[in-house]
Formats: C-alpha cells, sequence, structure tokens
C-alpha cells in the first residue's frame, strides 16, 4: 500500500514550528524548527535535521512569523 501525504497539511516552507521524531514519540520529546518544502525535513540546525518521510510523527506550528530563526 503506498501511502500519500495531503500536501495541503503540511506546513509552508519556512514555517517554525515543534514537531515530534518516532524515537522520541513515547517521551513526549518534542523539537523545534523549521519547515524547509523543497527538501522535505524539518530542521533544528545547520547540523541537526529530520526527514518528514521517514521519522516526523507530528507537528504543529509555532506562533511566529515565517523565514529563518
Amino acid at each position: 500500500m503506498e501511502i500519500k501525504l495531503d500536501q495541503s497539511s503540511l506546513p509552508a516552507d519556512q514555517q517554525h514550528i515543534r514537531f515530534q521524531i518516532v524515537l522520541q514519540e513515547l517521551y513526549g520529546i518534542w523539537h523545534e524548527g523549521i519547515y524547509i518544502a523543497d527538501e522535505d525535513i524539518f530542521k533544528v540546525s545547520d547540523e541537526v535535521w529530520y526527514d518528514l518521510w521517514s521519522e516526523i510523527v507530528r507537528w504543529e506550528p509555532i506562533n511566529r512569523e515565517i523565514g529563518p530563526y
């Protein structure tokens, strides 16, 4: 079975978000970063990022303007 994301449910490019990853979901650990649309990643820093397709369990917007932080 193929799973397809509804593109309209994704954050806007460069939107600030908080999110959980698969391995830390049960511990209630959240991360903050920005969504990079052309790479489908949630970026925390230049060295730390998570793949939307394999690592992200849930996300929600942070009440900040769109753009780098």
